[in-house]
């Protein structure tokens, strides 16, 4: 049996409008789902009668909207928590160009501005990112699939997602950026090792790509420039030129080598 370690922060919030601090309960264990303690639970979700009963996308996209009183005072990693398991976060799936689908979601549920407009944005998720297993197989990663088991990858997929956004990345300096880097080729490695596809890992190296153009690393801007692989890649696609994915991988590695 394996052992379970659990990591318990607690973090003291303040409150916007008070003096008052609140006590956040962070509990993380390999092979234990997160679990934070002002995590927002929608009133409506997939698998009961009252979803059953919305009838359209607009109906289904304002039940999950969450009240603004709650957005006032969610900490940072309760409202990543609350968003990564949003009902309709799978959405983008249905989408040929899946960055499309990601910002539809966006778009259509009111936490996702509050949540790339506050400052810890980028310390919250690399450390939910860095304490992801591959160990833990399925189910135990949001999103969670109603009556399905769903697979570690697509758990990886969706949080690279949200690191993936020009919202997130052009608010982050080079000492983070770097740090995405290495921990986005750390998992990449240890996701390869598993079994994971290249496909399946697409957001990865669109990751990868872009934080390369952003610290202006020569020798993969010279190769972007001659066969435009960021631009054509960070839409990600449904297929893509396998022998350029490890460009992107080995000049990502050289870059942190460097660094």
């Amino acid at each position: 049996m394996k052992n379970i370690q659990t990591l318990i922060y607690t973090i003291a919030l303040v409150g916007l409008l008070s003096c008052n601090k609140d006590e956040l309960v962070i509990q993380q264990g390999e092979c234990m789902p997160f679990s934070i303690s002002d995590t927002y639970e929608y009133p409506i979700v997939p698998g009961t009668d009252e979803w059953a009963d919305l009838k359209s996308l607009t109906e289904k996209v304002q039940a999950c909207q969450i009240p603004n009183k709650k957005l006032k005072f969610i900490s940072t990693e309760g409202l990543l928590e609350t968003l990564l398991t949003y009902p309709l976060i799978l959405d983008y799936g249905a989408f040929n160009m899946k960055q499309d689908g990601f910002e539809r979601i966006k778009s259509e549920n009111n936490g996702f501005a509050e949540l790339y407009g506050r400052t810890d944005f980028v310390n919250a998720i690399t450390e939910r990112y860095k304490l992801m297993s591959l160990n833990c197989d399925k189910n135990y990663y949001p999103p969670f699939i109603s009556g399905i088991e769903t697979p570690i990858q697509i758990s990886f997929q969706t949080i690279e997602f949200f690191m993936l956004q020009d919202e997130l990345l052009n608010k982050t300096n080079s000492n983070q950026r770097i740090q995405i880097l290495e921990i986005v080729l750390e998992k990449l490695q240890a996701k390869k090792e598993y079994g994971i596809s290249q496909y399946e890992n697409l957001v990865s190296y669109a990751i990868l790509g872009k934080i390369m153009i952003q610290e202006n690393y020569s020798p993969f801007v010279e190769i972007n420039d001659e066969n435009e692989l960021v631009s054509g890649l960070e839409r990600i696609p449904i297929g893509f030129n396998s022998e350029m994915l490890d460009l992107i991988e080995d000049n990502a590695k050289e870059l942190k080598a460097s660094s």
